[in-house]
């Protein structure tokens, strides 16, 4: 037995797997986590999720991490609110992800800001690069396929209660975030701190690189084996009396890459 089918069989076993599946979530999460600190500190605007908390941090004494657990934990109790009976209650790992997340933001923050950026072209670059880092960690956090993080849960809870199509919903919450941010950012300091043309390039541009990331590392699973066991996904936000039993997946490239497409819809402002 070569070293390629001993680590596809030892990561087929649940434990395992569930393991990996927790370290790649986390590297996604951290890849998101430094990009929203880097844009933070390019001054040119985070992504629209996280706008709200980045222009709190500039108005308030609380940190962007503590501001973004906030802001999420109050995503989660929306959801709450709109689903009531249907709110699966594994969902409150919501929470317990956030939480992390939050953390990670606070962390890479003072590393951020000790970055030089003397004019605009490095700001501009290091936004870009923010952008690329958003995508590929949610490229890694779409792999792990652990659990739905507030930001797209409370679009899901507005989509299923609604009837409105997803993509719609959240175009129209991404814009929102922004909006908030804005008004804001011109009514606490004159001006705009933390919503700025980066937030555009993000909103635009994030679901391009997922996509990118797909089509370049279609391999991915080979590498990295995560299929083949349940997941605590968007389906978990329905009724656990009304939705069907999570089904084992079968180990195949064809269950990840449709959900990266879901994903890359989810992030780009395409209206169908």
């Amino acid at each position: 037995m070569n070293f390629t089918v001993r680590w596809h069989t030892f990561f087929d076993r649940s434990a395992p797997n569930m393991i990996l599946r927790f370290a790649v979530m986390f590297f996604g999460l951290a890849l998101v986590a430094a990009s929203v600190a880097l844009t933070r500190a390019s001054g040119l605007g985070t992504s629209p999720i996280s706008c709200i908390p980045a222009v709190l941090s500039f108005t308030t004494a609380w940190t962007i991490g503590t501001w973004t657990f906030v802001v999420n934990v109050l995503f989660v109790l929306i959801q709450i609110i709109l689903l009531r009976s249907d709110f699966n209650p594994i969902q409150f790992l919501q929470i317990a992800f956030v939480f992390v997340f939050s953390a990670m933001i606070d962390f890479f923050v003072p590393f951020c800001e000790l970055i030089p950026m003397p004019n605009y072209g490095f700001e501009l670059f290091y936004t870009i690069l923010g952008v690329f880092m958003t995508g590929f960690g949610i490229f890694l956090q779409v792999k792990a396929s652990l659990i739905t993080l507030p930001g797209e849960g409370i679009v899901l809870a507005v989509s299923k209660v609604t009837k409105i199509a997803f993509p719609k919903c959240k175009v129209a919450f991404d814009t929102s975030q922004g909006v908030i941010g804005v008004i804001i950012s011109l009514i606490a300091m004159g001006g705009l701190f933390g919503v700025r043309e980066g937030t555009i390039l993000s909103a635009l541009f994030v679901g391009v690189v997922v996509n990118l990331c797909n089509k370049l590392l279609p391999n991915f699973e080979k590498a990295v084996p995560l299929a083949g066991h349940r997941t605590l996904t968007a389906t978990t936000l329905e009724s656990p009396s009304n939705a069907p039993a999570p089904q084992e997946a079968p180990a195949t490239d064809a269950t990840p890459e449709a959900a990266l497409e879901a994903t890359d819809v989810s992030y780009s402002l395409e209206r169908d």
